[in-house]
């Protein structure tokens, strides 16, 4: 029994640190740097009360720069990070029809039940943003 709870004790020690890990570098991602110039800048404010800001710039139909910002945790930093990942050299529809929070959470590692909320932010923030600059060139 003994030998059996120090296995699930460090199993669980691992996920922690790799969690960690994981949450860390996409907090440090490039991506949070602003994209010059951007198409287009939407800023959402999620139930947890925490802001998430995603910009684009969009060329010939395709994402080719994305910047994220927000107020809140690591967990959502890690999220808008991975979200703006996940869009750069995609196309609009691309990005619309894969960018989602079950794709932004499994790709940043995996969230506790806690700060799903964290990935539903930065998923439906970049869907937004795609959507308005989807809707402004409809215009023009």
């Amino acid at each position: 029994m003994n030998e059996f709870l120090t296995i699930i004790i460090g199993a669980a020690v691992l996920l922690g640190v790799v969690a960690v890990w994981l949450i860390a570098q996409h907090f440090f991602m490039p991506t949070l740097e602003a994209v010059e110039n951007p198409d287009v800048t939407v800023s959402l404010t999620g139930s947890c009360g925490e802001t998430m800001r995603i910009s684009l710039k969009v060329e010939e139909g395709v994402i080719r720069s994305a910047s994220y910002f927000t107020d809140g945790c690591g967990p959502i930093s890690a999220c808008g990070a991975m979200a703006t990942k996940l869009a750069i050299n995609k196309t609009l529809d691309e990005a619309m029809e894969t960018i989602d929070h079950e794709t932004v959470a499994q790709a940043v590692g995996g969230l506790p039940e806690d700060k799903i909320h964290c990935a539903k932010l930065a998923s439906e923030t970049s869907q937004e943003a795609i959507h308005r600059y989807m809707l402004s060139r409809r215009w023009t």
